[in-house]
């Protein structure tokens, strides 16, 4: 209670300085009011500034990302034409390989046939298989 007593005593004496000397608070509140008002053309100068500055952010940003969906659907459009290149060339070096053993196996069977194991030897060699020599009795 005896806050409230205090704090009733101290708002009467503030209310009485101010019917006395009202223009002492004025004066400050006078200056801040003009120094804000002056202010307002800075502010809102900044404030575009800020929002010219985000705009072109925001423009660097979207053309980067353009140049690198565009940098990525090249690299894409490369990819699938060398894999098409690819395949196309290993299907024409199959068919020449399978041509080239077809007649290599044909030079080791006419020249061979009569020896099944030097004729299995040869093949071993040529192709990449091991060759395991029989067992007594199973020639």
């Amino acid at each position: 209670m005896a806050t409230l007593i205090s704090i009733k005593t101290f708002l009467k004496k503030i209310g009485t300085f101010l019917k006395h000397y009202w223009y002492v608070p004025l004066v400050p509140i006078l200056w801040l009011w003009f120094l804000f008002i002056n202010k307002k053309d800075n502010v809102k100068d900044v404030l575009d500034t800020s929002k010219e500055s985000f705009k072109s952010q925001i423009d660097v940003i979207n053309k980067s990302h353009k140049e690198e969906i565009e940098r990525k659907e090249k690299i894409t459009k490369k990819y699938l034409e060398t894999i098409d290149l690819i395949e196309k060339k290993y299907e024409e070096n199959k068919m020449t390989l399978s041509d080239k053993k077809r007649k290599r196996v044909k030079e080791i069977l006419d020249k061979h046939h009569s020896n099944s194991v030097s004729m299995a030897f040869l093949l071993g060699q040529e192709f990449g298989i091991k060759y395991i020599p029989p067992e007594e009795g199973e020639e």
